[in-house]
């Protein structure tokens, strides 16, 4: 029995008994349902995807976790996460209690398993493993992150037990949008963090490698609508890309990349529009240990689709607290996004009041 005629006849009844206006009130219903039926078929056809830097649970965040419990990192920023359709991040650190430190490193990042799990329920979907921290516990480090990233069910790419693997990337199909995900490092502190056809390890996207990388883009972009590339590049506290990555990242374009989201300078650098998709040169660190004030601003990027195609960037800036992102209040918000509108200025892109940045295809 259709829901109208039902409630029609419920309605009917408590007339009777109750001097109702059943007509009125029948109608009143039947609007509201064409209008959550608008808003299901607007939902059906728009996709968000939320992408963020850097993310490690190691260094000071350990005891602020043992503190303030296993959620604390999330706590601020989850919601936009579970309410958008895909989330993806640069898993800045080793997941394991085992291994050895690799040699001659600066730094050596380890972080327990148990954070999987509210990462997980933070709804992080994707993780690249392509940069300078994977294997910083060696192999038995870097195999045991896929074990358990795998065991919370958080696909990742850049990395793998073999190169086929680590260059394989993921799709993921979402309100019927094929989504493609590739991760790359132009940052590796060794050959030997090279997967091999015999070795665990990651994927490289420097100038040697750059034929490999363009063939796997063309290849994934026959099968996806959207393409989204994960790339580990640029100069650690620069607020400016270099020439070779504005020009590698035009290029990915080009050869059929729609989103390209960088990571490792641990500051944020410009946006830019080219030809309708967007270059995010680098998201800054999200949930980090950051000593500077540069470093603690933080933001969370969503490309919004619709119709299978880019609709709009919004942009929600952050500040990291005690290694915890927070999203901007009402009173610096401003001052916040006038700064990122600063730095993506030479690419002539230009963020609104409300942290959105229209795309015109």
């Amino acid at each position: 029995m259709k829901t109208g005629v039902y409630l029609f006849l419920v309605l009917t009844m408590f007339s009777r008994l109750f001097n109702i206006d059943t007509v009125g009130l029948l109608k009143d219903i039947q609007k509201e349902e064409v209008a959550i039926e608008e808003v299901q078929e607007l939902d059906q056809n728009t996709l968000t995807i939320s992408l963020v830097g850097d993310i490690f649970m190691d260094g000071s965040l350990r005891g602020l976790i043992d503190r303030n419990g296993i959620d604390y990192p999330w706590e601020m920023v989850k919601d936009y996460f579970q309410n958008d359709d895909i989330t993806i991040g640069n898993l800045e650190t080793s997941i394991t209690t085992r291994g050895e430190k690799w040699e001659d490193k600066q730094f050596n990042f380890r972080s327990d398993p148990k954070n999987l799990e509210v990462m997980k329920e933070a709804s992080l979907d994707v993780v690249s493993l392509a940069n300078n921290h994977s294997l910083d516990y060696g192999y038995v480090g870097f195999l045991d992150t896929l074990d358990h990233l795998d065991k919370y069910e958080i696909k990742r790419v850049g990395g793998g037990r073999n190169r086929e693997e680590a260059l394989k990337g993921l799709i993921l199909e979402k309100n019927g949008v094929k989504i493609g995900v590739l991760g790359f490092s132009r940052v590796v502190p060794h050959v030997d963090w090279y997967a091999t056809n015999k070795r665990p390890g990651i994927v490289g996207a420097y100038d040697v490698h750059i034929d490999q990388v363009i063939d796997r883009v063309v290849e994934m972009k026959e099968n996806v609508d959207i393409l989204v590339l994960s790339i580990h590049w640029g100069v650690e506290g620069s607020h400016i890309p270099r020439q070779n990555e504005i020009d590698l990242a035009r290029k990915l374009i080009d050869n059929g990349v729609d989103i390209i989201m960088g990571h490792h300078p641990h500051v944020l650098q410009g946006i830019e529009i080219y030809k309708g998709r967007p270059i995010f040169y680098s998201l800054g660190n999200f949930i980090f240990s950051s000593r500077s004030e540069n470093t603690r601003e933080t933001m969370i990027a969503q490309v919004i689709l619709k119709d299978k195609t880019i609709d709009k960037v919004c942009i929600i800036p952050c500040t990291i607290d005690n290694g915890r992102p927070i999203p901007a209040s009402e009173e610096n918000i401003e001052a916040k996004l006038k700064f990122i509108n600063s730095i993506s200025k030479d690419f002539n892109t230009k963020i609104d009041e409300n942290g959105i940045i229209e795309i015109v295809q």
